[in-house]
């Protein structure tokens, strides 16, 4: 029989035994902790694009095709709905700069004939003198025989420039357009011009000058 004095040291061998073994299985060693996954990025939406970026691509391609009134018209009627947006304004006002520059560059020079059915030059001058804006005037001879096609020509002024043709001896009706701004053969001034004619037909001729024979010449200003 065991005493317990002999039981209490047997069972404390044991457990000492226990606790060994299972230091020795285990190494010792603490379990790692188990790592988080890091959390997936969130990807930023693309931002949702401006359709007025679309209509201005548009307006440049009208300007390259020529059609200079019509790019003319249709950022009017885009600035008037960007109000209010200051971005988009000052996207729509570089539209705007972008076709003032195209215009300039299409604008004929003052004194140029865009078409003339009269046969000579002669030696009278017609000067015009763009003071309001710039003028295409046309120069009608106001002789021609009724029912037939009068003889013309058709010139453009500059803005605050002056321009002049020549005309041979006669009788002539002198109408004009001031405009805003030119848009080209095709569409002029557009709409935004005031037009109107001399009261009276301008008659050019000789004169003489003490013993020297002149050209008559004219200078309108409008």
């Amino acid at each position: 029989m065991l005493h317990n004095g002999s039981f209490r040291r047997l069972l404390g061998s044991l457990l000492l035994t226990l606790l060994l073994t299972g230091c020795a299985k285990s190494g010792g060693q603490v379990p790692a902790p188990t790592e988080t996954p890091a959390p997936m990025p969130t990807e930023t939406p693309a931002p949702t694009p401006d359709p007025l970026d679309a209509e201005l691509e548009r307006v440049r391609a009208m300007m390259k095709e020529g059609q200079a009134y019509a790019a003319f018209r249709e950022l009017l009627t885009l600035e008037e709905s960007c109000r209010g947006d200051e971005k988009r304004t000052e996207a729509c006002e570089a539209a705007f700069r972008e076709l003032d520059a195209y215009l300039r560059e299409i604008e004929p020079a003052s004194g140029t004939e865009l078409a003339r059915s009269f046969t000579v030059q002669g030696g009278c001058v017609l000067e015009i003198n763009a003071f309001s804006g710039p003028v295409l005037a046309v120069v009608t001879d106001a002789m021609a025989d009724p029912g037939s096609v009068p003889n013309a020509v058709r010139f453009y002024v500059r803005q605050g420039e002056q321009g002049q043709i020549n005309l041979p001896a006669g009788t002539y009706y002198v109408g004009y357009q001031v405009g805003y701004r030119w848009f080209g053969e095709h569409d002029g001034f557009g709409e935004y011009f005031t037009e109107g004619t001399l009261g009276a037909p301008l008659v050019f001729d000789f004169y003489m000058d003490g013993n020297w024979a002149s050209n008559a010449k004219y200078t309108i200003t409008l």
